[in-house]
């Protein structure tokens, strides 16, 4: 296996749960605790909802991803999901069991009322998300095709994602077309914190 004891995100899961019991004994209510994450705190956000949704008011998922560039390095777009997840199996059997492992945990959950937002063109696990799609409750939002939201074209300062080196949609979040998406997320915490 690729790790002895617990992995990173089981010890940022158990971190995460201390700083939300550490919010209650403060006076806040559980269900205004909204955990939130980019890329591998996505992931980490989707491990805490799934297994610990009665400790917290909900989750918000962006571009959840800690396995490298699969979508890229395994060529998704090109041979597709299950042969690209093979390759990643032959070269990285443990990595790839303990992604298996965490998927599954996160869809045992029988309910989860979360925000999942995937962007086709993120390197990452942009093209392997459709598992979350069967797990009741999930809202999953597919930020766009490309790199523009509403016809605003997406940058960050000066930078447009389309550059070169950029890692594409993975960050697009951070973007300002992504502000496009504010009224959706106050209104999925709003309903939250009732």
């Amino acid at each position: 296996p690729p790790y002895k004891g617990t992995t990173k995100i089981e010890r940022r899961v158990e971190a995460n749960l201390n700083l939300v019991e550490d919010f209650v004994s403060m006076g806040v209510p559980r269900k205004q605790i909204i955990i939130t994450g980019h890329s591998c705190g996505g992931w980490t956000t989707l491990m805490l909802t799934s297994q610990y949704m009665d400790k917290v008011g909900g989750g918000i998922a962006l571009n959840a991803a800690c396995y490298w560039t699969l979508s890229k390095q395994f060529k998704v777009a090109e041979i597709g999901e299950e042969a690209a997840l093979e390759k990643f199996a032959k070269k990285y059997p443990g990595l790839k069991a303990l992604r298996d492992t965490q998927i599954n945990i996160i869809k045992k959950s029988k309910s989860l009322p979360i925000l999942v937002f995937t962007h086709p063109k993120d390197p990452y696990e942009g093209l392997l998300f459709d598992w979350i799609e069967k797990i009741p409750e999930v809202k999953r939002i597919i930020i766009s095709e490309g790199f523009e939201i509403d016809g605003v074209k997406c940058k960050i300062g000066s930078f447009s994602l389309k550059e070169k080196g950029w890692p594409g949609g993975h960050d697009i979040d951070q973007a300002e077309c992504f502000q496009y998406y504010n009224p959706v997320i106050k209104e999925y915490i709003a309903s939250r914190i009732k």
